[in-house]
């Protein structure tokens, strides 16, 4: 979704940035370090308190439409989201990824949250034409799981906001609120209703508390400027100040990032549409479920390499490559140890495990589980890759690995899905995440010796 830590002792004693984002000045003496320390430590242990809970949070839901509904109502959520995932991650255009590493504040608050609102209004336009073509049978659910996952991108802006002033315990908080509300919803609507519609609107409801309501209210101060970091500037790279050109020039820098992240959503969703197409929505429900393992692991990965962004940045920015080097190195090898324990555990364990969480109709399928622990132990070391590219702004190199790893998953998909089922479906999702894991690395490899991808 990887650690944090402070500015590197070589840093020189200029102005620069904090591993939050903040401007500040470098510390020459310990006890400087020593606070930079257990500050970071704290930001840290906020951030992964809320990505726990949001996660333990979604993994409810999913347990809840298995438990107290069927493996068809698991199938409509899932396409919902795999409907919704690729679309809104284009429409975002990764802005908050933009928004944190805009080390000099070329662009104001107010320009992320409109472009953002704007892309979010037409993603959800998008998807209520895609989902014209479900069915009447899952429709109504696409469209409310892009609803609440529209208001979750408007309140991710604020999410940047807060991680620019280093307040990792509103983003905490924010994340919390949205899934304890989520799972209270979606629990009393289903158990009320028996409706797998009604308990996605549970979702919206969480959504709008948690995403919308308590980050403008949390916001305020910020924007208004009682901050270190000036987000309300106006300008803009190429000199205009209407705030037209602004949008322009924002969405212009961003574009090829958000094609990236929109590339990359759909080809890890692509084996999920063939599953639903091939196998029915029922099977659908059976491999979204199993494989909640590996949105859980990406969701904890993506906080954390949040966390991570501004101090690689600023590691590269101070020209400190071999650190940099060194840290994505330490980071990498620690992810995958970490996974290859894990996926022992999921051998050994797979198929009580999903007896006991799920019932006896998915621990059939307890390889499909072991398969994809393996994509989620891949899936740490790509994240760690792509952060260390963002900081470079290295966003087109990212558009380039989406489209060739879109390739392989498509071909992977259509001869493995229809010979070997749910399993090939898994296997699908493990080449996927390798082949793109394997091409970022040599684009930074690449990039960190100063060399373009040609």
């Amino acid at each position: 979704m990887i650690l944090d830590g402070p500015a590197a002792s070589t840093a020189t004693p200029t102005s620069t940035a904090t591993a939050t984002g903040r401007p500040g000045t470098v510390a020459g003496r310990s006890g400087g370090l020593h606070r930079s320390r257990h500050a970071v430590a704290g930001q840290i242990s906020w951030s992964l308190l809320g990505i726990l809970v949001a996660s333990l949070a979604q993994w409810v839901v999913i347990v809840v439409l298995a438990r107290y509904g069927n493996p068809a109502m698991v199938g409509q959520y899932a396409l919902g989201l795999a409907v919704a995932a690729p679309v809104l991650l284009v429409a975002s255009l990764a802005l908050r990824t933009v928004q944190v590493t805009d080390a000099r504040s070329r662009f104001g608050f107010d320009d992320y949250l409109r472009l953002r609102v704007l892309g979010m209004v037409a993603a959800t336009v998008v998807i209520a034409v895609i989902a014209a073509f479900v069915g009447s049978g899952g429709a109504l659910v696409v469209v409310l799981v892009g609803v609440a996952k529209a208001l979750d991108g408007v309140g991710d802006i604020y999410l940047g906001l807060f991680q620019r002033h280093g307040r990792m315990r509103s983003i905490s908080l924010s994340m919390i609120l949205n899934g304890v509300a989520t799972v209270l919803a979606v629990t009393t609507l289903l158990l009320i209703t028996g409706s797998v519609a009604w308990a996605v609107l549970g979702s919206v409801a969480g959504s709008a508390l948690g995403a919308i309501g308590y980050c403008v209210i949390t916001a305020r101060p910020l924007r208004r400027g009682a901050g270190p970091v000036p987000d309300d500037d106006t300008r803009a790279p190429d000199g205009r100040r209407g705030a037209v050109g602004r949008l322009a020039s924002l969405a212009a820098l961003a574009l090829p990032l958000g094609i990236a992240s929109g590339l990359a959503s759909f080809t890890i969703n692509l084996p999920r549409y063939l599953v639903g197409h091939e196998l029915g929505t029922a099977a659908l429900g059976i491999f979204a479920a199993i494989g909640y393992v590996v949105l859980a692991a990406n969701a904890i990965f993506a906080a954390v390499a949040q966390t991570m962004l501004p101090r690689m940045s600023n590691l590269y920015a101070d020209g400190q490559v071999t650190a940099l080097t060194r840290l994505v190195n330490r980071l990498v090898l620690a992810t995958l140890g970490i996974g290859a324990l894990v996926v022992g555990a999921a051998a050994m364990l797979g198929r009580p495990a999903l007896d006991l969480v799920y019932g006896a109709e998915y621990a059939r399928h307890a390889s499909v589980l072991t398969l994809l622990t393996v994509v989620a132990a891949l899936s740490g070391a790509v994240f760690v890759v792509g952060t260390a590219l963002s900081a470079l702004h290295r966003f087109g190199n990212q558009f380039t690995a989406s489209v060739a790893t879109l390739l392989l998953t498509v071909v992977a998909a259509y001869v493995l899905i229809p010979r070997y089922g749910l399993d090939g479906a898994a296997w699908t999702v493990v080449l996927t995440v390798a082949g793109d894991g394997t091409l970022k690395a040599l684009m930074l490899r690449r990039a960190l010796k100063g060399r373009p991808w040609t």
